[in-house]
């Protein structure tokens, strides 16, 4: 049996330096953001370690052991997190991109209907001058 995990100790399969954003521990925690959010606590609360990014956006980052160290992963789980974000983020991705596909897809009938009415628009002209022409 393995002794419990404290704050501060960092699973030892695990980079010490990675860290989630609130919307990922969300995801792999299954919790609602805002939750997660309480818990952050602008990072004085349940992770003392996490950190703001200097980023427009300030998006607070947590380190992996401190979520270790505070049950919301188990030590098991920690091997699996970069495989399961990398399948997430691939899940959104792919949804993102089937979305543009049916936009392009619908542009594209747009884009042949119009074609279809200047060809159209082309050919009666063409008509009518020949027949200006003859007379």
């Amino acid at each position: 049996m393995t002794a419990p995990m404290k704050p501060g100790d960092t699973p030892a399969t695990y980079s010490p330096d990675t860290t989630l954003t609130l919307s990922e521990i969300a995801d792999l925690a299954g919790r609602d953001l805002k939750t997660i959010k309480t818990w952050n606590n602008s990072g004085k609360g349940r992770w003392p370690n996490a950190v703001q990014d200097e980023t427009g956006r300030k998006t607070w980052r947590v380190p992996v052991s401190d979520l270790v160290a505070t049950g919301v992963l188990g030590p098991s789980q920690v091997e699996q997190v970069e495989n399961e974000l990398a399948a997430r983020r691939e899940s959104k991705e792919t949804k993102h991109l089937r979305e543009q596909v049916i936009r392009l897809e619908e542009r594209l009938t747009a884009a042949q209907t119009l074609a279809d009415e200047r060809a159209n628009t082309i050919a009666l002209l063409k008509s009518l001058v020949g027949k200006g022409g003859a007379a």
